[in-house]
């Protein structure tokens, strides 16, 4: 672990294999014997793993490269499909993405493009359905066989469900907040129509906001120490377990359970005073479980962990921060308004009718 000198201390940790199902990656691999120049690099999602290949899907259609002819890996973040700053120029569909392994659940499973997630009931994220692109099926069908899914784990089905551009405005919040605005966004989108049907009702609506990292400053030399570790620490859970009841077992596998991900921490165990999560990813830092103790709350200590994290990120090629807050926590939005994030879009879960 290295002292920094703006009072953080920490490390990435191992590097995560890059060569996962949906991960956008560039392989630079060896041509046919003779070919000139004798390697090239190829970009694109990764599609399909074996042992003796990987099937990458380019802009210009699949590729498939053995795995003896690999020289180096990396991923590499989403494209972008319009200039300007990364974090407000990404689509809804590939933040969502990126989201999602950041707060990877315990079991998940495919259903055409759409990702079910199980984890024991542990967090919103951690047990629904991200609804994105083709199911392969009629809806109808497809909502069927989710209902199964969950049946199966003894869960309640819940699907996350993003709203449309326009309903959550930044710095217009009423409409997010707004149940009517909500059911009617939600009654507009074909599956959002096929649950209202069901009986299904729209719960938590939430805003993902995203920023530079670049943006935010350091910290200065009079603000409190943060501890950004690699490994999840008993005295960091005890501390999260202050904020919301946590599954034993559930609970690390979740918090454990991305690619890479930093524990932040300001006190001095094992009275930790704050506590946040930092998810790591190509291009981007995620902020999670963010937590004061009431005791210290009016502090700053909130900023200080979030400032530590864009150092972080910044000095290691994460250029773009995301995270994600219910509408109804103002002092939350404030702050993070405050260090520069905006609302990228609002997303509503749609629970089973009990």
């Amino acid at each position: 672990m290295s002292r920094m000198a703006d009072g953080t201390s920490g490390a990435l940790g191992p590097a995560a294999n890059p060569l996962r199902l949906g991960a956008r990656v560039v392989v630079r691999h060896r041509r046919a014997p003779g070919s000139v120049p004798p390697l090239t690099d190829t970009v694109g999602v990764v599609v399909s793993v074996s042992d003796t290949s990987v099937e990458i899907e380019t802009s210009r259609g699949p590729v498939t490269i053995l795995r003896k002819d690999f020289v180096a890996t990396r991923a590499v973040p989403p494209r972008q499909t319009r200039p300007g700053p990364a974090h407000t120029t990404i689509s809804v569909d590939d933040l969502e993405l990126v989201m999602a392994e950041g707060w990877s659940p315990v079991e998940r499973a495919g259903l055409g493009d759409w990702v079910l997630r199980a984890s024991s009931g542990f967090t919103g994220r951690g047990n629904s359905v991200l609804a994105i692109g083709d199911p392969s099926l009629p809806l109808p069908l497809a909502v069927d066989h989710v209902e199964r899914w969950y049946a199966a784990r003894q869960l309640p089905p819940r699907f996350h469900l993003d709203l449309p551009a326009g309903v959550a405005d930044p710095g217009d919040l009423a409409s997010v907040r707004d149940e009517a605005v909500c059911d009617e966004a939600v009654r507009d989108d074909p599956l959002g129509a096929e649950l209202l049907s069901r009986g299904y009702r729209v719960v938590q609506p939430t805003l993902t906001m995203t920023g530079s990292s670049g943006g935010i400053p350091a910290l200065g030399d009079g603000s409190p120490a943060v501890s950004m570790e690699a490994e999840l620490r008993l005295d960091w859970l005890q501390t999260y377990a202050r904020q919301r009841t946590i599954l034993p077992g559930v609970t690390e596998q979740l918090l454990t359970g991305s690619p890479a991900q930093l524990f932040a921490s300001t006190g001095v165990a094992p009275a930790l005073t704050a506590v946040g999560r930092m998810s790591i990813h190509p291009g981007w830092a995620g902020i999670h479980a963010l937590w004061v103790d009431p005791d210290h709350r009016h502090q700053g200590l909130g900023e200080t962990v979030v400032r530590a994290m864009a150092t972080l990120a910044r000095d290691h090629r994460m250029p773009s921060m995301m995270l994600q807050v219910e509408a109804g926590n103002a002092p939350a939005i404030a702050l993070y308004q405050g260090l520069g994030f905006t609302t990228h879009h609002a997303y509503v879960y749609l629970d089973a009718p009990t």
